[in-house]
């Protein structure tokens, strides 16, 4: 597993989750975790909070889900 191909898959997806990750390159979610927060440290990756759409925390199965910053913004001389 890369850091650019984590970045890669979450780029593809709408949103990923955590397990969605680990799953997905077959490590841990620990792993997953570092590598994602590698990215959210760049600013390319943000967290969307719970998948389940409630704030109140209270269930423990809601999980964050993370997408890709868009590079819209970016400026790029010809």
């Amino acid at each position: 597993m890369k850091l650019g191909e984590i970045r890669n898959y979450i780029k593809r997806r709408e949103d990923s989750s955590l397990a969605d990750v680990a799953t997905h390159f077959d490590i841990s979610q620990e792993a997953a975790k570092l590598a994602i927060e590698y990215w959210i440290k760049k600013g390319k990756v943000s967290a969307q909070g719970a998948a389940c759409g409630s704030s109140c925390g209270g269930c423990g199965s809601a999980t964050e889900s993370y997408q890709w910053v868009s590079d819209e913004h970016t400026i790029r001389w010809i």
